[in-house]
């Protein structure tokens, strides 16, 4: 079907251009609104991963991001792809959340809470950084 890219600097500054991106891509494909605001969530999060642990926040590096429209037997799915270009993180690596020693820490839920809409079904560690690979659902 229908495939995007979008090639941002690693700096949080971009995640206006990336919003804008999303919403055109969201009526072309003709996601609704709350998906929007799901795809929005999910691919922010990543992104901002991508930038402070991926790119250890150098701006000079940068993300590339890929979405791929397709119809397939349960109907239609939204692959996703976050590239950085650094040393990235396992994910598989992250400490659970929802232990009790880690409730009142101030940061490390952004992976936790994408799966709440996402599926990750991949992630690799590539020459030049790391590859993360999504599935979502669109309604």
């Amino acid at each position: 079907m229908a495939a995007y890219n979008l090639l941002l600097s690693s700096s949080y500054d971009e995640c206006r251009k990336l919003q804008d991106f999303l919403e055109v891509m969201a009526e072309r494909e003709g996601f609704s609104e709350a998906f929007l605001r799901e795809l929005g969530f999910v691919v922010k999060e990543a992104f901002v991963n991508a930038v402070r642990h991926g790119n250890s926040g150098k701006k000079a590096a940068t993300v590339n991001l890929g979405f791929e429209s397709l119809l397939d037997n349960g109907g239609r799915t939204l692959i996703i792809e976050i590239a950085d270009s650094g040393s990235g993180f396992a994910m598989h690596e992250i400490a659970d959340p929802t232990c009790s020693s880690l409730l009142m820490k101030s940061s490390g839920r952004g992976v936790f809470l994408m799966q709440a809409f996402a599926e990750i079904i991949g992630q690799e560690c590539e020459e030049n950084g790391w590859r993360l690979r999504l599935r979502m659902k669109p309604y």
